[in-house]
């Protein structure tokens, strides 16, 4: 079965043996819970036929299909508990990899270690453009609302036409931002300084639009210093801000790992310092089966996993203030 799912195409009689031993086959009928929320786990499952439904606090998250993986952000984040409750929709066969296996792949050096958590990736990213797009459309008494004979968009593409200040500051070690931000704190330092390579810090003005919702990106960041704003448009007028970010968070990372249009709309809220990651760095990185490789993948699914929790919580928010769904 694990042929299927595409993991192991390619590899050696050995590595694709150790893979064979590592990943568990179940099934499960319908309406079973599969995960609980809060519970402490540390295990990955990849679907491969069924659907299965997230829910948080009793609100409905969404559908988990064929191809996608559950418990990603426990078993490669740094949280240790599971973010929502999964229960099967219908019967569902899968494939389980446990703690004891992800450690047997890792000691060997394994190159499924890497593509599993190149699908996780992706699988969050995924999840959160989902995520954003919900809350646009959940979120019209929420708005940010600005009428000025422009479309909301356009205004925060020119900053409302006011000239911010660049930051006070020095541009920032990346390598000790790195070991600051959750997901890559706990990385060997020579690693880091090695990360630390592909990404360029950038200062950015007060009011300054880094990303624009729709367009095309070649870039992500990770906020050094300062706050960032992310915008969702609800119509031409309206916008939706649906988070406050700091220091350790991600932006634009959804559009390079699905390769569509910008989910969201990303303004600064003061002088700040981003390390800007290019899309060849980002790929190259993605791939790479090396210590830096590995680093960067945990971290990006780290910070992700952080972005998606609060975009789930603001959907239970929403959903409580307009009766449900």
């Amino acid at each position: 079965m694990l042929e299927r799912s595409g993991l192991i195409h390619g590899l050696c009689d050995v590595d694709r043996d150790e893979a064979l031993s590592a990943f568990k086959l179940f099934a499960l009928g319908a309406g079973e819970e599969l995960l609980v929320e809060g519970e402490n786990d540390k295990s990955l499952c990849l679907v491969l036929d069924g659907t299965l439904v997230a829910t948080l606090s009793n609100t409905k998250l969404g559908r988990v299909g064929p191809g996608e993986t559950i418990g990603e952000m426990a078993m490669f984040g740094s949280l240790d508990r599971r973010s929502a409750t999964v229960t099967t929709e219908t019967a569902v066969r899968m494939l389980l990899l446990d703690e004891e296996g992800l450690r047997h792949l890792r000691l060997r050096d394994n190159p499924v270690v890497q593509r599993v958590e190149a699908q996780a990736m992706r699988t969050i990213a995924q999840r959160l453009r989902a995520a954003d797009t919900r809350i646009g459309q959940m979120a019209e008494g929420e708005a940010v609302i600005e009428r000025s004979g422009r479309g909301m968009l356009t205004r925060l593409a020119a900053g409302f036409g006011l000239a911010g200040r660049r930051p006070s500051t020095p541009a920032p070690n990346v390598a000790t931002v790195l070991r600051n931000t959750p997901g890559f704190s706990t990385r060997d330092d020579a690693v880091l300084q090695r990360l630390a390579a592909r990404f360029e810090p950038v200062a950015v003005r007060d009011r300054e639009t880094i990303i624009n919702e729709g367009e095309y990106g070649e870039e992500a960041f990770i906020v050094a210093e300062g706050r960032v704003a992310v915008y969702r448009s609800i119509d031409e007028d309206r916008a939706e801000r649906v988070a406050m970010l700091g220091p350790g968070h991600v932006v634009g990372a959804v559009a390079l790992a699905d390769q569509a249009g910008r989910s969201a709309t990303v303004r600064a809220v003061a002088p700040s310092w981003l390390l800007k990651l290019t899309y060849d760095n980002y790929r190259a990185l993605e791939g790479d089966l090396g210590a830096e490789g590995r680093a960067f993948r945990r971290g990006m699914i780290d910070a992700m996993s952080a972005q998606l929790r609060l975009a789930n919580e603001h959907i239970v928010r929403l959903s409580g203030r307009w009766g449900g769904l």
